[in-house]
């Protein structure tokens, strides 16, 4: 297999690429912070949307509910996924699916900060 990495920086190429850009969103929510990505020019009409948030220890999102499907992809720490009624503890490396308008929200029950990708549609 060849290695194309050295020749990376060589020749760089200056065309468009869609990069997602990434900005905090203001939540008055103690603990947790949220990052919003933008989808612009090409990518506006895009069927899907993203964020990521972050959890410390001890603290929890509120309660949503929505008209979009979403998953929540865990990929540091632990949380206690509350929705449907039950609670369900979730680790790093699993994801967890929520439909249109079922309650939802999530506590770290870990000691590390959790960090959570969003991605949601219609």
């Amino acid at each position: 297999m060849e290695n194309h990495l050295g020749d990376a920086t060589a020749d760089v190429v200056a065309t468009p690429f869609p990069v997602i850009s990434e900005w905090q969103e203001a939540v008055d929510i103690e603990g947790v912070k949220l990052f919003m990505h933008s989808f612009t020019d090409g990518m506006a009409s895009a069927p899907l949307r993203t964020s990521r948030f972050t959890i410390r220890p001890g603290c929890g999102t509120q309660e949503d509910k929505h008209a979009v499907r979403e998953i929540w992809f865990i990929s540091e720490g632990t949380v206690d996924v509350f929705y449907d009624d039950g609670r369900h503890p979730v680790s790093a490396g699993q994801a967890v699916f929520f439909e249109s308008w079922k309650p939802h929200f999530a506590r770290n029950n870990g000691d590390v900060d959790a960090q959570i990708f969003s991605v949601w549609w219609a």
